[in-house]
This record gives C-alpha cells, sequence and structure tokens, in this order.
C-alpha cells in the first residue's frame, strides 16, 4: 500500500489496544479494499475517547490534526501525506423526517446502521489481534460483489432524503443496480416530496457533489429516471456533454447555460456560494448580453462557452477591437464612450465588425 499506509494502520491499532480501545476503518475504505482498490483518505471510528491516538499521530507521524465539535470528530493530516478522519462510534434518532439526527455515544454495530447504504456499512477492525478482520453485519460485502444499493432500513430515505441523492451518485458511479426493495422505497420517497423537506442548501451540496462525479450525466440521467432532478431546478436541463469537462465549477456553468433565459434562476434558488457560481454568472452575462466582451475571455470560459454553442465565431469571443482612449479621438466623452463601445460590441457579435479597422470605421460612422 502506498505511503506505508498498513503500517500507520497497525500501529494506531497497536496504540488504541494500549488503551483498551476498540477501532476500526469503516465506511469507503473498507468498500474499495473489496473492490481492490486503494484510498488514502480514510475514517476511523473509535469505541471511546480518541485523544490518545491523535496524541499519538502527532508525536509518531507530525500529525496536523483539527478538531470539530461534533462528536469527537478531529481530521489527521500525517507527514506523509495520509488523512484520517477519527471518529466516535455513535447512533443517530431522527426526531422528524429530513431533521439532523440526535447523536448517543454507542458500538460499532450501531455506527454502521447509521450509514446510508450496505455497501458502506463495512468496518475493519485495527487491533492488532485481528488486524483487517471484517465485521460486516449487514452483507456489505455481498453488496459490493454482486453490485448494489441496498439500504439499512425501511425508514432510511424518509429520515435522511438526502441518501436519494447518493444512491443514485454511488449506483452510477460503480454501475450498481439499486436493489428492488430499495428502489420501491426510493420512488416512494420521492412521491411522499420528501427531498422537498430538505434546505435548498443541502440539496446544493449533494448537486454538487454528483458534479464531481467522474461522469455526472450517468448520476443526472438516474436521477431523472428516478423522479430526482425536479428537486434540483424543474425541468433541469442536462446532457453528455456535461461529462467532457472534468472541473465541477465547469460544468455548473455549462448546466447554467442550458437553462436559457432560465440560467440566473438555476444558479441563485439552489444557493450555491460565490466561489463555485461565479464562473457559471459570467458566462451567462456574457452569452445573454450577446456582445463582445471588454475583456480577453479566459481559455476556460471559451472552451465552456464553444461546448455549449459550437457554432460561435472566433469574432464573437474575441475582446473588443477598441478601447475607450481609441474612441476617445473621435471626440467621444464621459458617457459617450461607453454608448459607443456598447454599440461596437454589439456589432462586432454580430459578425459586422470582424478587424480594428473596420472597427474605427464603425465608431466613425457612429459619430455622424
Amino acid at each position: 500500500m502506498k505511503k506505508n499506509l498498513k503500517s500507520v494502520l497497525k500501529q494506531i491499532g497497536l496504540e488504541a489496544a494500549k488503551h483498551n480501545l476498540k477501532v476500526w476503518a469503516v465506511g469507503g475504505f473498507a468498500r474499495e479494499r473489496i473492490l481492490g482498490k486503494d484510498t488514502y483518505d480514510i475514517d476511523i471510528c473509535v469505541e471511546g475517547d480518541s485523544t490518545p491516538l491523535l496524541k499519538f499521530c502527532q508525536k509518531v507521524y507530525g500529525a496536523d490534526i483539527t478538531k470539530f465539535k461534533d462528536f469527537g470528530t478531529a481530521r489527521v493530516h500525517l507527514s506523509n501525506g495520509l488523512k484520517l478522519d477519527f471518529v466516535r462510534c455513535r447512533k443517530e434518532v431522527y426526531t422528524h423526517p429530513a431533521a439532523l439526527p440526535k447523536v448517543f455515544a454507542s458500538n460499532i454495530k450501531d455506527d454502521l446502521l447509521r450509514r446510508d447504504f450496505t455497501c458502506n456499512a463495512l468496518a475493519l477492525s485495527l487491533l492488532p489481534q485481528e488486524f483487517f478482520k471484517e465485521y460486516d453485519f449487514f452483507a456489505c460485502r455481498q453488496a459490493v460483489e454482486q453490485g448494489y444499493i441496498k439500504i439499512l432500513h425501511a425508514n432510511s430515505f424518509i429520515d435522511d432524503p438526502t441518501r436519494l441523492f447518493r444512491a443514485v451518485r454511488f449506483a452510477a458511479r460503480f454501475n450498481w443496480k439499486i436493489e428492488p426493495e430499495t428502489l420501491k422505497l426510493f420512488k416512494s420517497a420521492v412521491g411522499q416530496n420528501a427531498p422537498a423537506l430538505l434546505s435548498q442548501k443541502r440539496i446544493s451540496n449533494e448537486f454538487i457533489k454528483i458534479l464531481k462525479e467522474a461522469a455526472p450525466y450517468n448520476a443526472l440521467k438516474l436521477a431523472e429516471h428516478c423522479g430526482l432532478t425536479d428537486f434540483i431546478f424543474k425541468n433541469l436541463k442536462f446532457n453528455r456533454k456535461v461529462n467532457l469537462l472534468k472541473d465541477y465549477k465547469e460544468r455548473l456553468a455549462y448546466l447554467a447555460l442550458l437553462q436559457g433565459k432560465n440560467g440566473e434562476d438555476f444558479i441563485f434558488s439552489l444557493q450555491f456560494d460565490k466561489q463555485d457560481s461565479c464562473l457559471a454568472l459570467e458566462l451567462l452575462k456574457f452569452y445573454g448580453a450577446k456582445a463582445a466582451s471588454l475583456k480577453p475571455l479566459p481559455a476556460q470560459s471559451i472552451k465552456i462557452l464553444k461546448l455549449f454553442n459550437p457554432s460561435l465565431k472566433p469574432w464573437q469571443l474575441k475582446p473588443l477591437l477598441l478601447k475607450a482612449a481609441d474612441v476617445a479621438t473621435f471626440g467621444f466623452k464621459g458617457p459617450e464612450i461607453g454608448l459607443a463601445l456598447k454599440a461596437l460590441a454589439k456589432a462586432q457579435y454580430q459578425g459586422k465588425v470582424k478587424t480594428r479597422k473596420s472597427a474605427l470605421s464603425f465608431v466613425k460612422i457612429f459619430v455622424k
């Protein structure tokens, strides 16, 4: 394993045994191991207080530790590049649908039961006497080997409707099927409008996770088939080209353009962070204006625009052929310069002006 991962986990297990702690690697790491894949971002569950293990990581591996308020969670970055997330084993209770759960200290079985799907409900012991022994209470290995998504209890989608989005994301990522009874409960939850109970921000977060997948179109198509995309945005438009872009912000911008006149509503309704939505809003503004840009468009923006509309011409994507100083030579002053540049920008976009010489002629005629 890369970066001495196995050795690090063994050492953590040895340290846990010294303090009479039980400790497991869980979730994605355990699932990927069945699939024969490596991952270096590992969730570790501890029955008890993980403080001795955090101190050990800091002392032995020069770990950088960030602690969070929620239930003993700590993010540990080791000097060798590994990232470990420590959390105390817990049980979750949902007081009403879509509520954030109440959390109580518990054991590994309860901790696995709170997870979204059986494929993610496997724990590998790190204790020396049973290193990598599988704690598989819910047939995780079977789900992974046979390739299906299955929830752990009948109320799973109602308790936490974000699991609906995660179901299509995982199914698309691994090319797995949603198990028949789970699919029935999925469609029932959608029919009861369970996703509508989520805040727009929580839906936005799940949508961004879909856009970060290697092939988001596959997940979006499955979500559409299951009636889920309307909860992201009514009549959401998307196509296979979204897979050609690799950055999720580029994909978001492309989808915003696909929504046409509803592009801004799409961005604002989902309450995306400014850093996520900035590119999309800039391209919507440019494409909606139907005018040449005053400044050169970044290569990233041109790539997205050409993917969205391959018929765009070179002169439409070039920056404005004249600057304010050029226009001023014709006697324009103050606001007049802005009006002249605006008219020139539209003329250039329309193909009436394609060279600096023709732009100067255009402004000269505009004077008259």
